[in-house]
């Protein structure tokens, strides 16, 4: 029985030990990936946003699109290789999602942004992973009725 428990306790030492391994190898990703002339390039971009209404922010292997809800339909893209960077790998990729997150306090907050992994098939077959914040609709609606009885005229 006492060889049993050990043995449990040892595995889950394991378990916790990569589990922390991943999440500090991750933690210097997001570091190095602040630093980047990428993310250089990137910021002024999402420092834009904290100032508009953006409805979804997409993190994709070559390119960053920025959905806003306000005015309706405007999307701003930013593509890496028009600025002279390459596609990135999937992991660097999704640093650059967790570094977003943490110039864009806004899009921590679960009440107000989801974030979630997208899958999509190329044309050869082959899957790549990309990553979107999305605004939650009872968020997007408080937002809009906020805009709205802003500028609805007062009576006396």
């Amino acid at each position: 029985m006492s060889t049993l428990l050990l043995t449990i306790a040892a595995i889950c030492a394991v378990i916790l030990f990569f589990i922390i391994r991943r999440k500090k190898k991750q933690e210097h990703l997001v570091k190095r990936v602040r630093a980047s002339d990428l993310y250089g390039h990137l910021y002024p971009l999402l420092l834009r946003c904290n100032r508009r209404c953006v409805e979804s922010i997409a993190l994709k292997t070559d390119s960053v699109c920025i959905r806003l809800y306000k005015p309706a339909g405007r999307t701003l893209l930013y593509t890496f290789e028009k600025h002279g960077f390459d596609p990135l790998n999937e992991e660097y990729l999704y640093a650059l999602a967790q570094a977003v997150a943490v110039d864009l306090p806004l899009l921590r907050d679960h009440t107000r942004y989801t974030f979630h992994t997208r899958t999509e098939i190329r044309f050869n077959g082959h899957k790549a992973d990309w990553y979107e914040y999305m605004i939650t609709t009872d968020y997007k609606d408080s937002m809009i009725r906020a805009e709205y009885l802003e500028k609805a005229p007062h009576r006396a």
